[in-house]
C-alpha cells in the first residue's frame, strides 16, 4: 500500500549524504528536486493528493541533510548523485520536477543521462547567466549584486538569519516568512535558516559557475514543461521565454498570482499542471533503464 507520509531515508553515494522520501506504489516514478536554501520546497506537493497516481520521490540534496557535504560540489556532482539514487531505487525513467536552483541539477541530469528522465518540469529556474535572457544580464547584475553583497557580509559575520532573510526577500518578496511558516511550521523554517550557510557559500557559487551549451538544450530528449508564476517579475518571464526558444517543443504553464513561492502557495495547482503534462507527454528514448545492483 502507498504510504501517505513516507519516512525520510538517508543514503550515501561516495562521500555525499542524500535523503529522500518514497511514496511507493506501482505508478510512474516522479522525482522532486528542491531549490536553494530550503529542503522542503516540495513537501506540500509530495504530501498532497494531486500526484497520487505516481510513485513520488522527494530528494533532499547533499548539503541539506545535516551531514557535512564534500567540498566543492558542482551542479554536475549533484546531477550524478541524483542519477545514482534513481538507479538505486529502480525509479527510471522518472518524471523529474525541479524548482529554482534545482532546475540546473535537473537540466544537467537530462543532458547527461537522458535515459533516466521521462519528462522534465522546471519551476521558476534561477536568474543566472546560463539561463536568463542575454539582455537581462546587466540589469540583474546591477540589481542583485548589492543584495548578494549584503548576504555574503551577513554570512561572514555569522548572521545566518540576516543572510536568509535578505536573500529570500529578494527572490520571494517580503511576505516569504509568513508563507513558509504557515505552510511548513516555524520549527522547520528555523532549521532551514540554521543550515543555510551551505547554500550561500557553496551551492550559489556552483550554480553561478554552471554553464550549459545551447546545442544541448536544443537536443534534449525528454519533453519539457516550464512553469512560471504570473506575479513573478518580468526577468523571470523573459527567462522562461528564452528557454522555450532554446528547447524546441517545450511547453509553458503560468500559475496565476503566484511567484517564486509557488510550490508552497499553490501545490495543488502546480500538481495538477505537472500531472496533466506527464499524462499528455509521449515518452521519448528508452522506456526502461535497469536498476543498479543493490536496489533496496
Amino acid at each position: 500500500m502507498t504510504q501517505v507520509h513516507p519516512e525520510l531515508t538517508r543514503w550515501r553515494t561516495g562521500s555525499a549524504e542524500l535523503a529522500y522520501t518514497d511514496s511507493g506504489g506501482d505508478g510512474d516514478a516522479l522525482l522532486l528536486i528542491h531549490g536553494g536554501g530550503l529542503a522542503d520546497w516540495f513537501t506540500p506537493l509530495a504530501d498532497g493528493p494531486t500526484l497520487r497516481r505516481h510513485r513520488v520521490i522527494r530528494l533532499v540534496r547533499a548539503g541539506y541533510t545535516g551531514a557535512p557535504p564534500p567540498d566543492g560540489l558542482t551542479v554536475g556532482d549533484h546531477s550524478e548523485h541524483t542519477a545514482a539514487l534513481l538507479r538505486r531505487l529502480g525509479a527510471t525513467p522518472a518524471h523529474v520536477v525541479a524548482h529554482s536552483s534545482g532546475s540546473t541539477v535537473a537540466l544537467q541530469l537530462a543532458i547527461d543521462h537522458p535515459g533516466l528522465v521521462r519528462t522534465l518540469t522546471l519551476c521558476e529556474p534561477p536568474l543566472v547567466d546560463a539561463l536568463t535572457a542575454p539582455g537581462d544580464h546587466e540589469l540583474l547584475h546591477a540589481e542583485f549584486g548589492p543584495v548578494i553583497g549584503s548576504v555574503m557580509a551577513a554570512i561572514a559575520r555569522g548572521d545566518l538569519p540576516a543572510a536568509f532573510d535578505t536573500f529570500m526577500t529578494l527572490v520571494c518578496g517580503p511576505g516569504y516568512r509568513r508563507v513558509m511558516t504557515d505552510t511548513l511550521g516555524a520549527e522547520l523554517v528555523e532549521d532551514a535558516v540554521s543550515r543555510c550557510r551551505y547554500f550561500f557559500t557553496d551551492e550559489s557559487r556552483a550554480v553561478s559557475a554552471w554553464d550549459v551549451d545551447p546545442a544541448a538544450l536544443a537536443h534534449l530528449r525528454p519533453p519539457v514543461l516550464l512553469v512560471q508564476g504570473g506575479a513573478s517579475p518580468p526577468p523571470v518571464h523573459r527567462l522562461i521565454a528564452h528557454l522555450a526558444g532554446l528547447i524546441p517543443g517545450s511547453t509553458i504553464a503560468t500559475i496565476a498570482d503566484a511567484n517564486h513561492l509557488l510550490p508552497l502557495t499553490d501545490p495543488t495547482e502546480l500538481g495538477r499542471v505537472i500531472d496533466d503534462f506527464c499524462r499528455s507527454s509521449p515518452t521519448r528514448g528508452p522506456a526502461v533503464v535497469p536498476a543498479a545492483p543493490g536496489r533496496p
